[in-house]
């Protein structure tokens, strides 16, 4: 889905509240905001305010998505991304930003980010990506699988 279709269909997120999302943002504010939406949908959330943080937990639970922020200290959403994938190599990665530019998406699927989204974020367009994963992972695989 290009940033320019809008998303059909009705959220059915709630159907999915055994997947755990980890949400990595230095920001408390955007933190908080984006694990009271996607909890509101039914959807565990793990949250991490870095890069190091969101390691841990990625090491000791298992989550089917991870949405990163881009800009951080101690360590960017690419880094993150690269680390991530090697720790979980199933896992989605989407990361939001409020710095698009040509070539983010490139540089984004090159460290295996799926999708970027602008901050603010369009929650419709994040409902139908998260819907298209979590729906893919709840019919292929057990929601508690460790890997």
């Amino acid at each position: 889905m290009t940033h320019n279709e809008l998303p059909t269909g009705r959220r059915n997120l709630t159907a999915h509240t055994r997947a755990r999302v980890l949400v990595v943002d230095d920001d408390c504010d955007i933190l908080f905001f984006v694990k009271l939406v996607l909890e509101n949908e039914g959807i565990g959330v793990l949250c991490a305010e870095d890069g190091p943080q969101a390691l841990e937990l990625l090491a000791n639970n298992a989550c089917t998505v991870m949405i990163t922020d881009q800009n951080m200290p101690l360590m960017d959403g690419f880094e993150l991304a690269h680390r991530a994938r090697r720790l979980r190599p199933g896992i989605v990665i989407f990361m939001g930003t409020g710095h698009i530019y040509p070539g983010i998406q490139a540089r984004a699927q090159s460290a295996g980010i799926r999708q970027v989204f602008g901050k603010p974020f369009n929650f419709p367009y994040l409902f139908a990506a998260l819907n298209d994963v979590l729906s893919g992972e709840t019919q292929n695989q057990p929601a508690d699988r460790e890997e």
